[in-house]
């Protein structure tokens, strides 16, 4: 899940930026350690449930299904993103898209564990015109992985991947990056490219999480939004400082914070609550009006390229860099 959010600091609370005072190390790391648990779980679950002919929407909803199951929380709406979509695109009520054999699918999950993440991504493709392009991906995700250490400069994961990227004669698609995890917040702001760049110079820190997610293409190299395809929203780090809002949008935004924080959301989430498509629609888009809502448009390749993704989640914990959501490529 991309994008970058601000930090969110409520003294009243239960959020805050990184570890809260009544979290201890043990069960700070424990979390991350429980939801890349899930989320590895569920990624194995996927190709039993990807398969042509099958609607998005059914997909998305097994998939959170699946998360809930095995005792974690959906960290953001399941993103099923296909052929030249990069990010961003989660079924909506009533949407009746179906996959098809010729479909380049990217599978992306994030997973909580009282507010910790777990966030990573798969792509399948059901024929063979895509799959160099998805190995790539998938060898440029191992090497970017092997470079992760407490301490490490940021640039050298971009280096890795833009190496894999132009020895199989790809490219990475360079404005839309890995990103350091918080406690309730899909971005915590730091970024990490996927080529190299002399001005990414901060270092990977001890005590914290990353999500590292090559995206690779057969295109030009940069994504565009669809500003007429949004379906994923989350509440602005601010919400609370807006008042003129209606009772029914106070309504939605109370429900929103008590059961997802500032977590993105989609509306198959809310219409079992909010049982008026019609209504919450114009309420959602009246919220993104007001700042209230953020919108994260979909996603497309400008150039019309085949886009793939690997990812994978990395806590850093003293000398030791653990990748959370695959205990088969701890080293």
């Amino acid at each position: 899940m991309l994008r970058e959010s601000n930090d969110f600091n409520n003294s009243a609370s239960t959020i805050t930026c990184g570890r809260v005072a009544s979290t201890s190390n043990d069960e700070f790391i424990e979390a991350y350690l429980r939801a890349g648990e899930v989320a590895y779980k569920v990624k194995k679950s996927v190709a039993s449930i990807v398969k042509p002919s099958t609607k998005l929407f059914d997909i998305a909803e097994k998939i959170e299904e699946s998360i809930r199951f095995f005792g974690g929380e959906p960290a953001f709406p399941v993103n099923i993103s296909v052929n030249e979509i990069a990010a961003h695109d989660t079924p909506y009520v009533g949407d009746t898209r179906i996959l098809t054999e010729d479909s380049l699918v990217k599978i992306d999950i994030g997973v909580h564990v009282n507010g910790f993440i777990a966030d990573t991504a798969i792509t399948i493709t059901f024929s063979d015109k895509a799959v160099k392009l998805v190995e790539a991906a998938e060898e440029a995700l191992r090497k970017a992985l092997a470079s992760v250490s407490s301490g490490a400069p940021i640039n050298v994961v971009g280096r890795a991947v833009e190496s894999v990227a132009r020895k199989h004669g790809f490219n990475v698609i360079k404005n839309l990056t890995g990103h350091s995890l918080d406690r309730y917040l899909i971005h915590a702001g730091e970024v990490i490219p996927n080529y190299f760049t002399r001005l990414a110079l901060g270092r990977l820190s001890s005590g914290k999480a990353y999500a590292i997610e090559p995206f690779l293409t057969s295109g030009k190299g940069y994504v565009e939004e669809i500003k007429s395809s949004i379906h994923i929203y989350a509440l602005n780090t601010s919400f609370k400082n807006y008042k003129q809002v209606t009772e029914e949008e106070t309504s939605l935004i109370r429900f929103v914070y008590e059961r997802f924080k500032t977590l993105p959301i989609c509306e198959r989430w809310l219409v079992r609550e909010f049982s008026d498509l019609s209504m919450l629609r114009t309420l959602l888009q009246s919220l993104v009006r007001k700042s209230v809502l953020t919108a994260y448009p979909v996603l497309r390749e400008v150039s019309g390229g085949l886009v793939a993704q690997f990812e994978e989640t990395v806590l850093i914990s003293g000398n030791e860099a653990i990748i959370t959501t695959n205990p088969e490529l701890n080293r």
